[in-house]
């Protein structure tokens, strides 16, 4: 992780807690234990949400199938410009703002379901409506056989998660800052 990374990371937090959700970028572990669940191979139709500074979206990038369609979303401008700088030339992948308009944005993009729905948003931070304006798109947004993951720094999204997928796989990744739960949830 670039320390220029990590500090402007840093600066949108304090600028942003509810929306930044974090005090530092997810660590590599982090990382491999939310990206290790997706089906590289099948998953031609993604969406990101709460991209931060791209940790994630970089290794979407590396591990996607060329074919793929990726929907990137990070509501702070700041890092918007991080991500678009850091992957101008990539025709798979398109940035928004605001996850709240996911199927909007695949509707745009031509996409009817998604494959797999990667989430770093603070759902425990964010205002309780817009949470379940996003859970409820993202549920109406994949396949049958679609997976959303997330993480989160605390087990209390677990019972919410629970009443909307009928599958739940749950990790404890301790090497983060802070350390994270991370959940694997399909229909």
């Amino acid at each position: 992780m670039h320390l220029k990374e990590s500090m402007t990371f840093f600066k949108r937090f304090t600028k942003s807690p509810r929306k930044i959700g974090s005090v530092a970028p997810s660590s590599k572990f982090l990382t491999r234990a939310m990206l290790d669940r997706v089906d590289w191979d099948n998953a031609r139709y993604i969406a990101e949400l709460g991209a931060g500074t791209g940790v994630f979206t970089r290794e979407i990038v590396k591990r996607a199938r060329p074919d793929a369609k990726i929907l990137v979303f990070e509501i702070d401008p700041a890092l918007q410009k991080m991500i678009q700088d850091e992957h101008p030339e990539h025709n798979g992948l398109s940035l928004h703002s605001d996850a709240q308009e996911l199927r909007k944005y695949m509707n745009d993009n031509g996409i009817e379901k998604l494959d797999f729905v990667i989430s770093s948003l603070p759902f425990t931070v964010l205002p309780p409506k817009m949470t379940v304006r996003i859970l409820d798109g993202v549920v109406k947004a994949l396949k049958p056989d679609g997976h959303f993951v997330a993480y989160q720094y605390s087990s209390i999204m677990k019972h919410v998660l629970k009443k909307k997928f009928a599958h739940m796989k749950t990790r404890f990744v301790m090497f983060n800052i802070p350390p994270a739960f991370v959940y694997d949830c399909w229909r």
